[in-house]
């Protein structure tokens, strides 16, 4: 029976069918294969896969971190790692696909079929190895990662920084609770003082502050208002409310309260002063921003320590599957690396190609694989990656060198711009390369422009120091030089110092200062001594002298009977010098024991009427006008000083007229109280006399400076030392066309800031 179904025409029939569809099959299967690698599907697809699975897999590590874009963290995770296994299953199928293809055409005896499959063993033992090998290195170098970043070590050296930072703080409010302490017992000592006379709270408040080297200090209640207050730097920033916590619990417990300011570049102090009720001690000093700021973030990074070592453990079971799946990933993709390279030897050809190319656009970075066959190509290869690597450490050195010189360059920008003194570097022939703003605004009124130019030609008062210089060999030269220009002469301290630079050669650098005000203060000071000297030794024996002038008048006036008149005359003359005198001794003991300004609201338009009434009287020659822009002009000051001052103005301008000819519309005298453009109140007295002079005009408010015979050289010394007792300042103009001059008290101070019209200015 067997024999007859298998000799039976309708089962041979059957068997050929099924053969023919399998060839069929197997025919189409073929086809389709060419067609995808004529368009390189296979590598195309494989390449997509391979980043959809490194994109999974880093969309699972950051749900295990919390991002949760599919509702819950755990339905995120889930997602992931069912997206991760799909994607490597897609991948183990792309290279099974591979071998079973090269299998197949080994069968078939393809030609060059052996060779293309030892070469696909060979490279895909190549591709796995260092695959494998990176794979245990980053497992171990994990594991040590981990134990090194919860050492020991690790965790002393933050805690030690947080206890140090912890530290400069606490050395910080230590230091300012001791200086807090001592300023609220100062107040203490002086309270019944202060209760006498409570001006001298701004006084005791300020000579302690400064001589604690604090920053701010204010007293004030506790509802805001504000007793007494200054600041190192000319104008306080209290402006700012106590936290209501703080006044909250000194009012409580009267103790003393520290905190920072929430800038975090000041530690402030409030101390109830006890002798006083509802009195407070508000005092700050400054800390370096830059050391707060590593403070906070030394806190930060313990705190982030700290929190990453309580989640140390699932940290490493995050990183551990990540790290599995990106292992396996990997695994998979250097097998179809090895699979697919037997068929790409052109590929280093290629690759120096597209090297050579990006070369030529400048970037240096690009690498081709190197050929371990010890043939040309291979040659080549290293050749190019040797040649790219020595072009690109070369370039980031010159990169690197660029960058160090320009951080230096900027850094000594930075230094020279914040340093009030004039500095210049000059090389070897004497010509600027380096100036500070500080230069520019002190002599050549600009910063940029010089560069290039000849010290020397742009100042000729240096030639005589620079000269010292260039013959000291290699000492410091020190003089004092004086400059004159529109506004006057000046005085600075220029010292020269030889530079040695190997590239540049020889080079000096230059710095200057302005001590004009120095000087005038030096040479005010020495002149108030001898002031007081003067008029202690001369005012004793000048009663007597007048006294016995007059008694000689009276008694031998009768018995005298001849020159009766010489007599009369001489001894009027001795009692006439004798009051010159007076007055004389009178002026130095004003100027050289000035009092302290007793400070009121006055009105400034007042004062000047007053003193200008004592001269329309006394020159009815001279026209006197008052010109305000305000009716009434109430400022802070004290009215003696200010009459005195404007007195003094006026009687050099009636001096000034009488020692000038004689002008076609008469002589003339103004007086102005107005706003400047940038609301600064000022008072001028202007005059058609005969003006100041051309030289040393800025001198003429130093003592004994003075332009007439007769003159003490006191009167515009006395109002300088007023206005700055009041805060001010003094001006000194000539008019145009040389006839009379205008001198101005300005109120530059905060606190004679004008109000408007008939308002308060600084009151």
């Amino acid at each position: 029976m067997i024999k007859e179904k298998i000799e039976d025409p309708s089962l041979r029939d059957q068997s050929d069918e099924i053969v023919n569809d399998w060839f069929g099959i197997r025919f189409k299967f073929d086809a389709f294969f060419r067609w995808s690698n004529r368009l390189g599907l296979p590598r195309k697809l494989t390449v997509v896969v391979i980043i959809a699975a490194m994109a999974s897999a880093i969309a699972t590590y950051a749900a295990w971190t919390g991002w949760s874009p599919l509702g819950t963290r755990v339905q995120s995770i889930v997602f992931f790692l069912q997206l991760d296994a799909a994607l490597f299953l897609i991948v183990v199928t792309i290279v099974i696909v591979h071998i079973v293809r090269i299998w197949m055409e080994r069968r078939r005896g393809a030609v060059g079929s052996r060779l293309h499959t030892r070469l696909v063993l060979l490279f895909s033992l190549i591709a796995i190895t260092p695959t494998v090998i990176v794979a245990i290195s980053s497992a171990v170098v994990f594991s040590l990662s981990i134990e090194a970043w919860f050492n020991n070590l690790v965790r002393t050296a933050l805690n030690e920084s947080s206890a140090i930072a912890n530290a400069y703080v606490e050395e910080h409010s230590s230091s300012l609770r001791a200086d807090v302490l001592a300023l609220a017992n100062e107040f203490s000592r002086a309270a019944r003082r202060i209760s006498e006379n409570p001006e001298q709270i701004q006084g005791v408040l300020a000579g302690h502050a400064e001589f604690r080297d604090l920053d701010e200090a204010v007293v004030r209640s506790s509802r805001g208002r504000l007793f007494a207050r200054w600041s190192s730097s000319g104008f306080t920033l209290f402006g700012d409310p106590v936290p209501k916590w703080a006044m909250n619990k000194v009012v409580e417990t009267g103790g003393l309260v520290i905190f920072r300011t929430p800038e975090g570049d000041s530690i402030r102090a409030l101390i109830k002063l006890e002798p006083f009720v509802d009195a407070y001690l508000d005092v700050s000093r400054k800390v370096a921003p830059e050391v707060m700021s590593r403070i906070d973030r030394t806190r930060r990074a313990v705190e982030k320590y700290k929190e990453l070592e309580g989640r140390r453990s699932q940290i490493e079971i995050t990183l551990a599957t990540m790290f599995v799946f990106v292992s396996l990933m990997l695994l998979m993709a250097a097998v179809w690396v090895g699979l697919v390279f037997a068929s790409r030897l052109a590929q280093p050809i290629s690759e120096l190609v597209n090297a050579t190319e990006g070369v030529r656009r400048g970037d240096l970075s690009v690498r081709v694989s190197e050929d371990t066959a010890p043939d040309e190509l291979g040659t080549l290869s290293r050749a190019f990656n040797r040649m790219t690597q020595q072009l690109g450490t070369q370039r980031d050195s010159l990169v690197e060198a660029n960058k160090q010189l320009d951080d230096r360059r900027h850094f000594i920008e930075t230094v020279l711009s914040g340093v009030s003194s004039g500095v210049v570097g000059l090389d070897v022939n004497g010509r600027i390369n380096v100036v500070n703003r500080a230069a520019g605004r002190l002599i050549f009124n600009k910063e940029k422009g010089v560069l290039g130019s000849s010290l020397v030609s742009l100042v000729p008062e240096f030639e005589a120091v620079f000269n010292k210089a260039i013959l000291s060999e290699g000492r410091q030269v020190s003089e004092e030089i004086n400059l004159k220009d529109e506004d006057g002469s000046r005085t600075f301290v220029v010292r020269v110092s030889p530079e040695s630079n190997s590239l540049a050669g020889q080079g000096y650098v230059v710095t200057f200062e302005n001590v004009t005000e120095l000087v005038a203060a030096q040479r005010k000071a020495a002149w108030s001594d001898v002031a007081r000297r003067i008029a202690h030794e001369i005012k004793n024996p000048l009663t007597p002298i007048q006294l016995a002038a007059e008694r000689l008048r009276r008694k031998y006036t009768r018995q005298i009977n001849t020159d009766v008149d010489a007599f009369e005359n001489c001894t009027e003359t001795i009692v006439r010098h004798v009051n010159d005198i007076g007055r004389l001794v009178d002026e130095f003991s004003s100027f050289a024991r000035m009092p302290a300004p007793i400070l009121g609201k006055e009105d400034l338009v007042s004062i000047c009427r007053e003193a200008q009434i004592l001269f329309k009287t006394a020159h009815k020659d001279i026209c006197f006008n008052l010109n305000s822009d305000f009716d009434e002009c109430p400022i802070l000051c004290d009215r003696g000083q200010i009459g005195q001052a404007m007195t003094n103005l006026i009687q050099n301008a009636v001096d000034s007229i009488s020692d000038s000819p004689k002008r076609a519309g008469g002589f003339k005298i103004e007086v102005a109280v107005f706003l400047s453009e940038k609301d600064i109140l000022s008072v001028s007295v202007s005059d058609n006399g005969k003006g100041l002079p051309s030289e040393d005009r800025e001198r003429l408010t130093e003592p004994y400076i003075t332009t007439r015979e007769k003159g003490t050289g006191l009167g515009l010394a006395i109002v300088r030392k007023i206005m700055e007792d009041h805060g001010g300042e003094v001006r000194l103009q000539s008019n145009s066309r040389g006839e009379g001059a205008t001198v101005s008290l300005v109120f530059t101070s905060s606190g004679f800031a004008a109000l408007g019209t008939n308002k308060s200015i600084g009151g």
